[in-house]
């Protein structure tokens, strides 16, 4: 069991073994936040319909409803009431969780909900109830142009949440994942959970696989030399027949306006993107490029 999934049993434990899974996903967000440092968070959390969420932390408790641990319906319940799950966590995490349970337990439903959005506002940017929760306030809106502009994202150093903020702060609209095979241990970046994702949070996807590199060619990429040299292949072999392709993401970017090319690497230098990415801003040179 992962750490993090520790800590989701270990909250439940703390509010009494049930909880709403809207008030759940708030004191989680809570949590995280107010007593986990900045750069060790367990979660992170996008704006959703009902504010903060996090896709991680959604899979986490299917996966602990598989292995017993809870039931998840209408309200996220342990199985094992008596269990004790902050035995589990540091003992620097024991002490905060119930001392975070004394201090927030008093918000609940709407309370809760409305608490979270005045904290942190940018988390009211999907809202679905955000004008019944909060009337007379103005919904957070990102300060972000809208002109023409493209993209390349890596997911490699990064959770499915942390990746759609990304995206979702530099006001993107379509992701354009350019892997010839779309699949991925990491839970939320194989195509149809991230295409799924993408699009529950109101953005758009396409895979583009005729633009990916075979996964055997970049097997011994071992310095930047290497990495130049497949990439050096890619570009007089694949890239050059391409034409089609790189004419379709201009379309799209007409279209869409803000578009992302997306693969694994975290660095672009390592990537096969930023070279479809150079081609397309040969075609067109007044667009703007940016790695994110």
């Amino acid at each position: 069991m992962f750490y993090r999934q520790k800590l989701v049993l270990s909250l439940l434990q703390a509010f009494g073994g049930c909880l709403d899974k809207t008030d759940f996903q708030k004191y989680l967000f809570l949590y995280t936040q107010i007593c986990q440092p900045k750069d060790k968070k367990d979660y992170t959390f996008v704006p959703y319909r009902f504010g903060c969420f996090s896709f991680q932390s959604y899979a986490d408790i299917r996966n602990l409803e598989q292995s017993q641990y809870i039931t998840y319906n209408d309200k996220i319940e342990l199985r094992d009431k008596e269990a004790d799950f902050i035995s589990l966590l540091e003992n620097s995490d024991k002490s905060k969780i119930v001392k975070f349970k004394e201090i927030y337990s008093k918000y609940k439903g709407d309370d809760l909900i409305k608490y979270v959005y005045e904290k942190y506002p940018y988390y009211t940017l999907k809202s679905e109830i955000f004008d019944r929760i909060c009337p007379d306030s103005n919904r957070y809106t990102l300060e972000v142009s809208n002109k023409r502009k493209l993209f390349t994202i890596g997911y490699e150093a990064d959770s499915i949440d942390g990746y759609i903020n990304r995206l979702i702060q530099n006001n993107v609209k379509l992701v354009c994942d350019v892997r010839r095979n779309p699949i991925s241990r990491k839970y939320g970046f194989s195509k149809s959970s991230m295409q799924n994702i993408i699009e529950r949070v109101g953005l758009s996807y396409i895979n583009i696989p005729e633009l990916g590199i075979e996964s055997e060619q970049r097997t011994e990429l071992n310095t930047m030399a290497d990495y130049n040299k497949l990439f050096s292949i890619y570009e007089k072999t694949t890239l050059a027949k391409s034409e089609y392709y790189l004419d379709k993401i201009l379309d799209l970017i007409e279209r869409y306006k803000r578009v992302a090319l997306t693969c694994f690497e975290a660095d672009y230098h390592m990537c096969h993107r930023a070279r479809v990415a150079n081609a397309i801003i040969k075609k067109r040179p007044d667009l703007e490029l940016e790695h994110i």
